[in-house]
């Protein structure tokens, strides 16, 4: 389990760490029967998703890719 999701207010979360919880949420939100929290926690998917990618558009280019 990844150290921000155990309660550590400090540690960073990695765009990898947000998909895989979007993913979880997603699964999740399968398992119930009302609409309502159905759509809640695919929203709350949607809003990692997006934070993840934000995250992925701040990181620094790799070396690889890096103009020479």
């Amino acid at each position: 389990m990844p150290a921000f999701l155990k309660g550590d207010p400090d540690a960073p979360a990695s765009s990898q760490d947000l998909r895989a919880l979007a993913v979880w949420y997603r699964e999740f939100a399968e398992r119930t029967q009302n609409p309502v929290i159905w759509e809640a926690r695919i929203r709350t998917a949607e809003e990692l998703e997006s934070n993840a990618q934000a995250l992925e558009s701040r990181e620094p280019q790799t070396a690889e890719a890096a103009p020479a």
